[in-house]
């Protein structure tokens, strides 16, 4: 239950989910790396497993508990942990270069930011789907508006009836060893971040279809049924595509003013 409040679990770690990504993570709020990601968390956490309102609860009472801490800090230890600037020089000499950490370490030195999001649109890798998902709710977060982040929801259902594939060595192997059930695990964790994000867009634009969307697919989503849910998927997107330019239409925001909206973002 305390890993769901780990670093491994924050939309701010983009490149890791709890079954998905080895190694040390990295943390776009604090720009650091994370040595440990599945004993680390901070105040701010923000779940990849469930859209926000529906955790606020619980985000806020762990906001609480770690209120004392400017930064990340021990979730068990509950003591402080300096952020560390991610170095290539030191992943190359110590034989820990990951590509898709790299690239999210460069996020702060993208501007406008949207251009760094659409960057991970395209192509059927787990790892950058994840990351995909989580740098569009994180864009969402911090702009708290829809006006600049439809464009983004946009190509992201584009591909959201696509299935997400891992190599061996993307996947957190459990103390037991390495399981059959890994890629399972590994498929329903971005499914679950893919949810989460169409239901945080709607929860800003005030969309209720989007904002309940898990209601839409007829229990396949609950029975763990991808095969179901990706055919379901594929006719649902249609709609929704339709619901978020239609909305955008009508609120005189399509294409006209996304540009200057998400300058500022």
């Amino acid at each position: 239950m305390d890993e769901l409040f780990s670093c491994r679990n924050c939309i701010q770690n983009c490149g890791q989910t709890l079954n998905i990504g080895t190694g040390a993570g990295f943390c776009l709020r604090f720009n650091s790396v994370i040595r440990d990601p599945d004993t680390t968390t901070c105040k701010y956490l923000h779940r990849k497993d469930l859209p926000r309102f529906v955790v606020d609860e619980g985000l806020r009472e762990h906001a609480a508990e770690f209120a004392a801490f400017s930064g990340m800090a021990d979730l068990y230890a509950r003591d402080a942990i300096r952020s560390a600037y991610y170095s290539q020089k030191f992943v190359w000499e110590h034989h820990a270069f990951d590509p898709i950490t790299n690239v999210l370490a460069q996020y702060h030195k993208t501007s406008p930011a949207w251009v760094f999001v659409e960057s991970f649109t395209g192509g059927i890798d787990g790892r950058r789907s994840v990351a995909h998902a989580c740098l569009v709710r994180r864009y969402m977060d911090n702009c708290e508006t829809w006006k600049s982040s439809y464009r983004l929801v946009l190509a992201f259902l584009a591909e959201i009836d696509e299935e997400p594939q891992f190599r061996k060595g993307d996947l957190k192997v459990l103390a037991s060893g390495d399981s059959p059930a890994l890629n399972a695990d590994a498929l329903w964790d971005v499914i679950f971040i893919r949810f989460s994000l169409l239901q945080e867009y709607g929860w800003h634009a005030g969309l209720e279809p989007l904002l309940w969307v898990t209601d839409r697919v007829n229990g396949a989503l609950a029975a763990f049924d991808w095969p179901a849910l990706r055919e379901q998927l594929t006719d649902l997107k249609v709609d929704l595509t339709k619901l978020v330019i239609e909305h955008a239409q009508a609120e005189g925001a399509f294409f006209d003013s996304f540009e200057s909206d998400s300058e500022n973002a």
